[in-house]
C-alpha cells in the first residue's frame, strides 16, 4: 500500500469484470467516482452487525502500531 494523502492508502482490488462494469455505471448515474462509491460500500460493510461484532470481539479498533 502506498500513501495517497494524509491518512489514506491505495489498495488494489481485483473483481469480476461484470461487477466492475456495474459499479462503473452506478458511479456514472450517481454522479460520483468509483473510488467514493467503493469507499462508501466498504464503510457500510464494516458497520453491519456481523462485522461490528467481529471488530468488537477482537478489539480491532484499538490503537496499535499499524
Amino acid at each position: 500500500m502506498s500513501p495517497t494523502g494524509r491518512g489514506k492508502h491505495d489498495i488494489k482490488v481485483s473483481m469480476d469484470i461484470g461487477l466492475y462494469k456495474l459499479i462503473k455505471k452506478i458511479a456514472g448515474v450517481s454522479d460520483t467516482s468509483m473510488n467514493a462509491l467503493i469507499n462508501r460500500a466498504v464503510e457500510q460493510f464494516v458497520e453491519n452487525d456481523e462485522m461490528r461484532a467481529i471488530i468488537d470481539r477482537h478489539r480491532l479498533e484499538e490503537d496499535e502500531d499499524e
